[in-house]
């Protein structure tokens, strides 16, 4: 493992490392952000359009909670929307 405190230099300075997958995963299911928003705010989540969009583009980061409820929304898991940054992680520990 590399002693580095900027080794994920590949965020590039995103807030999360799922908007990528939440984006496709939506557009796959045929979400617009609005609709995810909607389906979001029914369940609790005060999570608005802009909102989605600034999780999609790294600009805004989010809960634990929120990634569960996404996640479940768009027929996926959490740790299938971590997939990519979790090899990353994996990557570095050897």
């Amino acid at each position: 493992m590399q002693n580095n405190r900027n080794q994920y230099v590949a965020l590039d300075g995103k807030l999360n490392v799922t908007g990528n997958s939440i984006n496709y995963y939506r557009t796959k299911k045929g979400l617009s952000a609005q609709q995810l928003s909607d389906k979001l705010i029914m369940l609790g989540l005060d999570i608005h359009r802009q909102s989605i969009f600034a999780i999609e583009s790294g600009k805004r980061s989010l809960t634990d909670y929120e990634l569960c409820v996404i996640a479940e929304i768009l027929d996926t898991t959490p740790n299938e929307l971590l997939k990519s940054f979790i090899e990353i992680v994996r990557n570095d520990l050897k």
